[in-house]
């Protein structure tokens, strides 16, 4: 499954993948068929490669940049862990408080339980509003919002988990998917268009509805900082933020990721698409990261022969190189992502020659 170019081990044989992550040609129960057929028996199957981890930012790598690199990547790692202990304190704190003895967790949903399609009276209404403050509830301290949360079900309660069940379906010792402290995984995320869906839904409401929108500019506020914070000093932006480890701190395109990252910047920017009230101070800092964004765009471009060409799922944070993500997805050049790419750097207006790919 997956846009056309993305190199999958199908689904339901990933779960066969042996633990070194070896790549393995099977034929299963064709041989039969084949030898009736008259064809020569195949030859055994073979090892055709293998698929690395993907490396995760950390103190160590960092510190093998060179040393004007360093520090801005330094003062990441350090604000990305500063977060990750308050978003966690502020669970435990609030299970203390409201004597929760085992955390609670969220129901499951979609993206299609924050619809982006209604009319301005819809957004206007109680329905809208109700939906809007579930939203609320399950905004990170980061500001951020997890991946796969029902926003038609209740608000968050006291010591409910910010985000759903999000490990892998496949768990092993082989997967490259398994959180490093227990659930905790994706507590705040571009991945499956969260944080970027929510920030253009409370947009909405904010529209319809300005003389009663007062909180919702507070969380809108804070899920835009929260953008503005997990961006990468060389511009990309992590699937996970704080950063999680493994792939999820890679450069990430996967499932247009990092573009629903820059539409939203590019429409806050030039005030459009109902985005007109955001101050002028938000919307020179969404200019300032969108800018630095298309130049990370450029940098992670693959080159082959002296030519530009199209764009891997995800890259190295520190090297901008294509990497791994999940066992059965090997680093490629990824066509469906990199239509994504292209779409949308031709929507941007007035490109500078470094721009001109």
């Amino acid at each position: 499954g997956g846009p056309i170019g993305r190199f999958r081990t199908p689904t339901c044989m990933s779960r066969f993948l042996p633990a070194d992550h070896r790549c393995v040609s099977r034929w299963l129960r064709c041989l039969p068929v084949i030898a009736a057929l008259g064809f020569a028996a195949p030859l055994a199957a073979a090892i055709i490669g293998t698929n690395p981890p993907a490396q995760p930012l950390n103190a160590q790598r960092i510190e093998a940049l060179p040393a004007p690199a360093q520090t801005a990547w330094q003062e990441y790692l350090a604000r990305s862990r500063r977060q990750w202990s308050a978003d966690q304190s502020f669970l435990r704190q609030e299970m203390r408080a409201h004597h929760v003895r085992e955390t609670l967790v969220p129901p499951v949903g979609w993206r299609r339980s924050l619809p982006l399609d209604q009319s301005t009276a819809w957004y206007r209404g109680q329905e809208a509003h109700r939906i809007a403050e579930v939203v609320l509830s399950f905004q990170t301290p980061a500001g951020g919002w997890s991946k796969n949360l029902d926003f038609t079900a209740a608000p968050r309660a006291p010591g409910m988990h910010f985000s759903p069940d999000n490990r892998s379906r496949y768990p092993s010792q082989a997967d490259f998917d398994q959180p490093l402290e227990g659930d905790w995984s994706y507590v705040g995320t571009f991945d499956n268009g969260a944080t970027v869906t929510q920030l253009r839904y409370l947009a909405k409401v904010i529209a319809a509805a300005p003389e009663s929108a007062a909180p919702f500019r507070t969380a809108f506020q804070r899920g835009l900082d929260y953008i503005l914070a997990a961006q990468y000093p060389n511009g990309g932006w992590p699937q996970v933020w704080p950063l999680q480890g493994g792939y999820h701190d890679a450069v990430t395109y996967n499932d247009n990721a990092l573009i629903n990252v820059l539409a939203l910047l590019r429409d806050v920017d030039g005030a459009t698409n109902g985005f007109d009230f955001v101050p002028t101070p938000s919307r020179e800092s969404a200019a300032a990261a969108l800018r630095r964004g298309v130049h990370c765009i450029l940098a992670t471009q693959i080159i082959e022969g002296g030519r530009r060409t199209v764009w891997g799922q995800q890259c190295d944070p520190l090297t901008l190189e294509p990497c791994s993500a999940r066992n059965y997805e090997m680093p490629a050049q990824s066509s469906g992502e990199s239509a994504g790419i292209l779409m949308f750097l031709m929507q941007t207006p007035g490109p500078d020659a470094e721009e001109e790919i």
